[in-house]
């Protein structure tokens, strides 16, 4: 066959339409199991953050303030909520976290869901502030969370203070929202 510009469009459709309906069948076929594994993920950082509870605080999740709350309960009685919220202050810009909150509004735990981070520096605020015994630990602390640079009781850290800032104001937006929500409810 003789190669012409009509011929050689039609040969270059042709391979696109194939290429494209094999990513639509591929996306088709995995969109559940991933979506399936995203909620699985976020049951487990639930479980990781909060106090013990029997109920599916995934299942009772509620938008408040533009974060999203997910309620603990055991035996029918409030423990604590998980609330995922964010800072778009990081030194690489916004990152997510999930925190953990008792009824009395102390830091249960908290878990990083995502961040652009420097890594070895920024990066490492995935454990610098739950490490027990230190003076960078968050947890069990209550509202208003801060440096020590800025007048606050938790060490920043070594390198990294924009975010151990805008982890501070993580922090201080789940709380005030989870505090919100409990005397709104």
């Amino acid at each position: 066959m003789k190669s012409t510009l009509l011929t050689m469009t039609a040969g270059l459709c042709g391979i696109a339409l194939v290429a494209g309906a094999a990513l639509a069948g591929v996306n088709i076929l995995t969109e559940e199991p991933i979506a399936e594994a995203q909620a699985a993920a976020r049951r487990q950082a639930i479980a990781e953050v909060l106090p013990q509870f029997d109920n599916n605080p995934a299942d009772e999740a509620y938008e408040y303030d533009g974060l999203t709350l997910f309620p603990a309960k055991l035996s029918g009685a409030d423990v604590g909520m998980a609330v995922e919220t964010y800072s778009d202050n990081g030194f690489s810009g916004r990152f997510t976290i999930l925190a953990g909150f008792d009824m009395a509004g102390r830091l249960t735990g908290y878990r990083v869901l995502s961040h652009a981070e420097t890594p070895g520096l920024g990066a490492r605020m995935s454990d610098w502030f739950s490490e027990d015994g230190t003076q960078h630990s968050a947890i069990g602390h209550t509202m208003p969370f801060g440096i020590k640079a800025d007048g606050g009781d938790i060490d920043a850290i070594t390198g990294a203070t924009i975010t151990s800032r805008a982890f501070m104001e993580a922090l201080n937006k789940a709380a005030e929202a989870c505090a919100n929500s409990m005397t709104d409810r």
